[in-house]
C-alpha cells in the first residue's frame, strides 16, 4: 500500500528550502531547486508563495538571492503549511457548527475526538520551529 503523506509536496518542498536559505542565505531560486533536485518553475512557485507570506524575500542584482524575512525560531511549520494550503485541519467535520451525523442524530462521538486531535496537531506544528530543525552551531572552545 502506498504511504500517504501529511504534508503537501509544495508545503515539503518549502520546508527543506527554508532550511537551506536558513543554512545558506541568499541562494538563487535556480540553484535551490538544483540543491533541492525540486523541478525549478514548481519550486518558483513555491518561493513566490513564502514570499507572499512574508517568509521569504528575493532581492535582485549583484548580492541578489533569496533571504529568510524572519529569525528561524520565528518560522514555525504551522505558519509555513498555512502560508502554502491554507488553515490546517485533520477533517473538515471538525471545523463544521453541526457535522452531518450531529445534525441526523444529534450527537456525534467522532467530532470531540477530532476537534481533540486537530489542537493537538495544530500545536505540534506551531511549536516546530526551523531552528529545531538546523543542526546546532559548532560549540567554540
Amino acid at each position: 500500500m502506498p504511504v500517504r503523506s501529511l504534508l503537501r509536496r509544495e508545503e515539503s518542498y518549502a520546508l527543506h528550502a527554508l532550511l537551506l536559505l536558513a543554512e545558506e542565505p541568499g541562494l538563487g531560486a535556480a540553484e535551490i531547486a538544483r540543491k533541492l533536485k525540486a523541478p525549478p518553475a514548481f519550486l518558483a512557485k513555491v518561493l513566490s508563495k513564502l514570499t507572499k507570506a512574508g517568509l521569504v524575500e528575493s532581492r535582485m542584482g549583484r548580492a541578489g538571492g533569496v533571504w529568510l524575512r524572519l529569525p528561524p525560531e520565528e518560522i514555525t511549520l504551522l505558519k509555513v503549511m498555512e502560508s502554502l494550503s491554507g488553515p490546517v485541519a485533520l477533517d473538515l467535520c471538525a471545523t463544521l457548527r453541526r457535522c452531518p451525523t450531529e445534525e441526523r442524530r444529534g450527537f456525534c462521538y467522532l467530532k470531540p475526538n477530532l476537534v481533540r486531535m486537530n489542537q493537538e496537531i495544530r500545536r505540534a506544528f506551531s511549536s516546530l520551529t526551523l531552528k529545531d530543525l538546523l543542526p546546532e552551531a559548532p560549540k567554540r572552545a
